[in-house]
């Protein structure tokens, strides 16, 4: 099939959503002048629909947007990961680490024209603070749970007072979760929050036009100039419009993009990578600092209290081969719970490897001896099986989870792998009978740990609190502000669950995205998300045919 082919293809398939797109816009993007010199119209192909595009709600798909049309008071470089002024263009903190004071940039506004000033950053941060439970609204998962604010609008301050130190703090600040929105995003129902257009922030683009689940169109932003301390440039964004389309079948992402039907797309499968590298796009695998990706072991699925079982279940992965299989050389294998540069990581390549042999002695030990017509080991009359659904949040999870099917069954373990929805998934993979689950978010700070996995939180590895010691270490590392002491404690936690084996590492974090050569300038934030403030459209650049 040629490149012109897949294009028609595309086009047929997205019809429905061409049409629709017209009637609703205000305008046909056909007809937009194009800006002289830097600017352009960029299509971004996402293989995952929008959900709730609720400040509070975190999913992946929804950072695209959110990161391009939210400011938030602090910025985390994407290449030094350090922390920078951006809407508050300078901060002090107390020594006892309990007393924030930030200093609001002067002369911001939103996009509807409100200005964003020390009164409305305080409305916001007691938002995040308090949720809005009338409304149904939650607090954002990753602030201190209680904390004063102040504003005085006359010296541009806002200050915050917490009842006990939160070391994440500045960096839950500098996340989307923690967008700044105006006063009419915030009055507003749920339900009315959820949809995009009424997302109203102060970034340099907006929400022009939604159509749900099929294409979000951003806007720049006319008159910005308040990008952070580190921005490649200021003022205004170059791009003209942003149009988000989601496209699960990866074919059609990778077909559209050939034919030039797209500027970028996010995932394709690993053998199309080396295909569009060959011909001349740019494929980027990137690793930020992070949770790896893992299979979390969920202790209320059948016989996964075991220890023995546990970490028979980890020697039975044979990484090398998944990767040398069924990835490419964007990937690579996990050695450890966390990535190469997050706080306290070090290399437990120690346990976490392949060692078949080492999995059958410690089912033996554990009475898994006899075996079934099948060759599965077994044990008063009942098969040693694990349950897992296929992870729909990753488009390669399916094929891994069959080659780790046959891995396991070398060592006599039966993977039950099973398929649901994208609906249906987040409550079916945290049943009872499941035993793993994959896990991952490239996220710089550990406070995504203490969110997934503590007792009161996400209790992923579903101890229920039968494991003090989790919650301690988690907790611990929250309120430690000296920096070097927070790595020791996230050190000892990743230590403790790798040499207990509540979950297994499988690959570092990687996000991969597909970008035509006449895009220029697309970078990325510190969370591995598409950031567009830099980029633009080199029309002297033809498509592809």
């Amino acid at each position: 099939m040629t490149a012109r082919e897949r294009g028609i293809r595309f086009l047929a398939a997205a019809v429905a959503i061409t049409a629709l797109a017209t009637a609703c816009s205000t305008s046909d993007e056909t007809d937009r002048p194009v800006s002289a010199g830097r600017g352009g119209h960029l299509t971004y192909l996402d293989a995952e629909a929008l959900s709730s595009m609720q400040i509070q709600v975190s999913y992946w798909q929804n950072s695209l947007p959110k990161d391009q049309v939210l400011d938030r008071l602090v910025y985390q470089d994407p290449k030094t990961f350090e922390f920078v002024p951006w809407i508050a263009e300078k901060w002090t903190v107390d020594p006892a680490g309990l007393v924030y004071r930030f200093t609001i940039r002067d002369g911001v506004s939103y996009s509807n024209g409100q200005p964003l000033d020390a009164n409305s950053v305080r409305r916001n941060l007691q938002w995040q603070f308090n949720g809005d439970k009338p409304k149904g609204i939650q607090r954002n998962p990753i602030f201190p749970t209680s904390g004063k604010v102040a504003a005085d609008n006359a010296t541009r301050t806002v200050t915050v007072t917490l009842d006990t130190p939160y070391a994440p703090f500045i960096s839950a600040l500098s996340m989307n979760l923690a967008g700044l929105v105006a006063d009419q995003t915030i009055d507003a129902s749920k339900e009315v929050q959820s949809i995009a257009t009424n997302l109203i922030g102060s970034g340099p683009f907006y929400v022009e036009s939604e159509i749900p689940s099929k294409k979000v169109v951003l806007a720049k932003r006319r008159g910005y100039n308040w990008a952070p301390a580190t921005a490649p440039h200021q003022g205004e964004a170059y791009l003209d419009t942003i149009t988000v389309i989601p496209i699960t079948e990866d074919s059609i992402r990778v077909g559209a993009l050939r034919a030039g039907q797209a500027d970028a797309i996010r995932y394709a499968q690993p053998p199309d990578e080396k295909l569009l590298r060959d011909e001349g796009f740019d494929v980027r695998g990137l690793r930020t600092p992070g949770l790896a990706n893992t299979l979390d072991i969920r202790q209320t699925a059948p016989d996964l209290r075991d220890i023995n079982v546990r970490k028979a279940l980890g020697f039975s992965i044979d990484r090398k081969q998944i990767l040398d299989t069924l990835y490419t050389d964007n990937w690579r294998a996990a050695q450890n719970i966390v990535t190469r540069g997050f706080p306290g990581y070090v290399d437990r390549t120690d346990a976490v490897r392949y060692d078949p042999d080492e999995a059958a002695r410690l089912l033996d030990r554990s009475g898994w001896t006899a075996r079934d017509d099948e060759g599965y080991r077994t044990k008063d009359g009942r098969r040693l099986s694990v349950l897992v659904y296929v992870d729909v949040y990753d488009h390669t999870s399916r094929p891994m989870y069959e080659l780790i099917q046959r891995q396991m069954r070398r060592v006599g373990i039966e993977l039950e792998v099973r398929q649901t929805d994208f609906s249906n998934y987040p409550s079916a993979s945290i049943q009872d009978s499941v035993g793993l689950r994959r896990n991952g978010w490239p996220s710089p700070d550990p406070v995504r740990l203490w969110q997934n996995y503590d007792s009161e939180g996400g209790d992923l590895y579903a101890l229920k609190g039968s494991d003090p010691t989790i919650d301690r270490l988690l907790r611990a590392q929250l309120v430690e502000n000296d920096p070097v002491r927070r790595g020791e404690l996230v050190r000892e936690y990743t230590n403790y669950v790798i040499d207990n084996a509540y979950t297994v590492p499988l690959l570092e974090d990687t996000q991969i995205f597909a970008v035509a050569p006449r895009v220029r300038g697309m970078g990325n934030a510190a969370n591995s998300v598409p950031w567009f403030y830099d980029t633009w459209i080199d029309n002297g650049t033809e498509g592809r045919d």
